[in-house]
């Protein structure tokens, strides 16, 4: 027992749900007892800007998670500071950079389109903000998952302290942005302090030319994030542009958020396993059914174990709505069951997303087609969602959800199936990285 605890890899996957069991619970515990104190209407809008600001994370997180790590990856364990910092610093220069442009011009967008709720935006924008600086890409990269994991941690503590003792009624609403992302902006800061700092990583002489580089080398995973964000965070705009009611918009909302938090609590098997699917593969340099075998094998105890969770949240909810009573009034929602149960298979279909479209075709060189994929499915999602939603309202929007999951899944496994008649898309880094 004692040498299974000593084990770093177990460590690092400790540290890793710590992160994204923190990332995915507090807003757990938030958003029920957020809309239950402010009310439907205002809880709306709450949730109407966060989906806006989640465009902002977007082009933050831009390609880094996967490009940053794969460079550090190639890099091999005996990587200088100097070679680190070199790629930590590029990162860092160039989230600054999207963030400096893109969240002006979107809070200008949403001011011109008649936005009612402006500061809520800023206050949203203070997530990819955050993100710019939560370096987990590099801890992930370099295996010490433990230092994020406890200023993660602590800023959700902050958080939930500042959301349970100081919200009190619909015009606290500005409360709930504000007490998630000030806590995570520090925490940022604090993030990139320890890699600088306690690592000794240095940050300096970051050319201007290597960070355009690395923004045109991940444009394709940057585009397919936008996509992404199409069917994944637009629904709940375009349920309140079609008019429907705001405790509809809130129900949609609360249930939607449930669901990608219950797909970050296993984000962390996520990223455990990418790094090995990334070994799995090896030489192979296009999709092909074998490749897909080996995916599905990492991919196969990630859904057993989405699926064991989805089978106790039922038993969850009633046992805090025991706790907590004023979370029984959240059940009394309109559709809220219904869409909970049309939306959960969303979780294991994303698992399957990621595993075999951002970690398997991008690892392959198919990060053109997998951008096909994603925008093909943003796309008819929304046009979806338009027509359903004015129909069936919230229920519609729950339905596209699920659909666009399934969608996307189909497309990228249709690449593995088909068999190649064409030089794989490799990206020159992965080529090189390979010689």
């Amino acid at each position: 027992m004692r040498a299974l605890l000593r084990r770093p890899g177990l460590h690092n996957l400790a540290a890793l749900t710590v992160i994204q069991g923190s990332n995915a619970l507090v807003p757990l515990l938030i958003v029920p007892f957020a809309l239950a104190t402010v009310g439907a209407t205002a809880y709306a809008q709450i949730a109407i800007t966060e989906a806006i600001s989640a465009f902002v994370l977007a082009a933050v997180l831009f390609s880094f998670d996967v490009d940053g790590v794969a460079r550090i990856a190639r890099l091999g364990p005996n990587a200088t500071r100097n070679a680190l910092g070199a790629v930590f610093g590029e990162v860092l220069i160039a989230r600054l950079v999207v963030f400096a442009v893109i969240a002006p011009l979107t809070l200008l967008a949403y001011h011109l389109a008649g936005g009612s709720s402006p500061y809520l935006l800023a206050l949203w924008c203070l997530i990819p903000l955050g993100h710019v600086f939560h370096a987990y890409w590099f801890y992930q990269a370099t295996e010490q998952n433990l230092p994020p994991a406890a200023i993660t941690l602590t800023s959700r503590i902050v958080t939930l302290a500042l959301i349970y003792g100081l919200l009190g009624g619909p015009q606290d609403a500005a409360l709930v942005p504000l007490a998630i992302g000030g806590p995570f902006v520090v925490a940022g800061l604090l993030s990139t302090a320890y890699i600088v700092v306690r690592l000794r990583i240095p940050v300096h002489g970051v050319r201007i030319a290597a960070v355009m580089r690395s923004l045109a080398g991940g444009k394709e995973i940057f585009a397919g994030n936008v996509a992404v964000s199409l069917y994944r965070e637009m629904n709940v705009v375009i349920l309140g542009i079609v008019g429907v009611p705001a405790a509809g918009i809130s129900a949609y909302a609360l249930v939607e958020k449930s669901i990608k938090m219950l797909q970050a609590v296993t984000r962390p098997l996520n990223q455990f396993f990418f790094p090995k699917v990334l070994r799995a593969i090896g030489d192979d340099d296009r999709p092909s059914s074998r490749v897909a075998r080996v995916v599905a094998r990492y991919t196969r105890p990630q859904i057993l174990a989405v699926l064991g969770l989805i089978a106790i949240v039922p038993f969850l909810y009633l046992s805090a709505a025991q706790v907590f009573p004023r979370l029984r009034s959240l059940g009394d929602l309109p559709g809220v069951w219904t869409m909970a149960a049309i939306m959960a298979p969303a979780m294991p279909l994303g698992i399957a997303n990621f595993m075999f479209g951002t970690a398997g075709l991008n690892a392959l060189g198919q990060r053109r087609y997998l951008f096909l994929a994603i925008l093909i499915t943003g796309a008819a999602s929304t046009m979806m969602c338009f027509a359903f939603g004015s129909v069936i309202g919230a229920v519609g929007a729950a339905v596209c959800f699920v659909c666009a999951e399934g969608l996307l899944l189909a497309l990228v496994l249709l690449r593995y199936l088909r068999r190649p008649t064409a030089t794989a898309e490799t990206p020159a880094g992965l080529q090189k990285g390979r010689q």
